[in-house]
């Protein structure tokens, strides 16, 4: 759904170093296309945390298993892998990630 690839994209900023907000900004009445992310770049230590990667990863993989999401377009430029090939060793769980 939109609200998954929206929730990707948004996670595969944070990957890429940047602090994301996903909101509203036309009511739903008006049209279906009513998301806007918005992303603001952080400062490099910050960035380069890798446990804060791996955390931003794992949601990734989870929430592309979730909703059976084989390939994104994003991702796939990033060379960030969603998981499928590896799932077993990840440990993946078949619930909802949180957000």
């Amino acid at each position: 759904t939109e609200t998954t690839t929206d929730a990707m994209r948004a996670l595969l900023l944070e990957i890429a170093g940047y602090n994301t907000q996903v909101f509203e900004f036309i009511g739903g009445e008006h049209t279906a296309k009513n998301v806007m992310i918005t992303a603001t770049k952080m400062e490099a230590k910050l960035a380069d945390d890798n446990e804060r990667l791996k955390k931003k990863r794992k949601r990734l993989i989870e929430l592309a298993h979730f909703y059976g999401v084989k390939k994104q377009k994003l991702a796939m430029l990033m060379g960030e892998n969603l998981g499928w090939d590896n799932s077993v060793k990840l440990g993946i769980v078949k619930s909802m990630p949180s957000l």
